[in-house]
């Protein structure tokens, strides 16, 4: 055992984790953080490149042999997780969740039966605790797939006898890369009068944030970044950064839904995406100020 494992376990931290989801924006800063404070790591992944790679919009790469451990395997199908938590492992932390993937599977096979899945491993072996990342402001946006596959397992975590913190934050920084793209092509499309609020995080204080309630007693820890902003703020910084003229385009919410249905009828999986981002456009979601990372720093980062 190395010399910073031996000061994690004096400390009473868990020694061996479990990352899954751990080559997705979030899931790579955290993979690292866990690995900086001292733990075991052992990362789930279905492509070894992929979590190698470094991703979009500063997403790190995780070298192999920057962790101890990476098993190959889908969390949706459990015939491939045979052996996952073999040697035994204390924290299971998961990001799983459909994102940009285009697989064509459901947010109910992805961000449901897969969680679902992993839950059940852990339940099995004796895993100690379960972190488990969803999102802030569930309540306001029930009615969604996306959101009830997520809100599932939060309520399935809460009956399965493990201990487990859920992680909700306000928004990613990730998301807001998308900004400065349109910002660098000379117009930014905004969905509704761009005046809600909301507090998106960096990865990686989202990835501090994450390990600090593995290691917490926290069940619910919101997290948001420094700074509250409404859509036309972020816009102004993107442009501003990109050195760009101010060119905003506001779709109405009427269109914008008209059009989530349209995709949805060619696509379930996209249409569902699209509506999520559509209502995510009208509501505010503001959490509490964990991140240090302001957003233009972060897009002086990206240009």
């Amino acid at each position: 055992m190395s010399e910073v494992s031996d000061a994690a376990a004096t400390r009473g931290k868990p020694q061996r984790v479990l990352v899954a989801g751990s080559t997705g924006y979030l899931g790579k800063f955290v993979t690292l953080e866990f690995k900086r404070r001292g733990y075991w790591v052992r990362a789930l992944t279905r492509s070894v490149e992929r979590l190698e790679e470094a991703g979009p919009f500063t997403a790190p790469g995780v070298p192999r042999d920057a962790i101890d451990d990476v098993y190959v395997g889908e969390a949706t199908k459990p015939e491939t997780l045979e052996g996952l938590l073999d040697g035994g492992i204390d924290v299971v932390f998961s990001s799983i969740g459909i994102s940009r993937q285009r697989d064509g599977l459901s947010f109910e096979q992805v961000d449901y039966q897969a969680n679902r899945n992993l839950i059940d491993l852990c339940v099995r072996h004796g895993v100690r605790k379960f972190v488990y990342v969803s999102m802030l402001g569930a309540e306001q946006i029930a009615h969604l797939a996306i959101t009830e596959a997520h809100e599932r397992i939060v309520r399935d975590l809460e009956a399965s006898g493990l201990e487990y913190a859920i992680v909700r934050p306000s928004g990613y920084f990730s998301d807001m890369g998308v900004m400065l793209d349109m910002a660098k092509r000379g117009r930014i499309y905004l969905v509704g009068d761009g005046t809600n609020r909301f507090s998106p995080i960096h990865g990686q204080d989202l990835g501090a944030v994450c390990v600090d309630a593995a290691e917490g007693s926290e069940k619910v820890v919101e997290a948001g970044g420094p700074e509250t902003l409404t859509q036309r703020e972020v816009a102004g910084i993107a442009f501003d950064v990109a050195g760009k003229p101010i060119k905003v385009t506001v779709i109405p919410l009427w269109l914008a839904y008209g059009l989530a249905r349209f995709i949805g009828k060619l696509n379930k999986q996209f249409g569902d995406l699209a509506e999520f981002i559509v209502t995510a456009g009208e509501v505010d979601g503001v959490g509490p100020p964990r991140g240090k990372t302001t957003l233009r720093s972060y897009f002086e980062e990206l240009a």
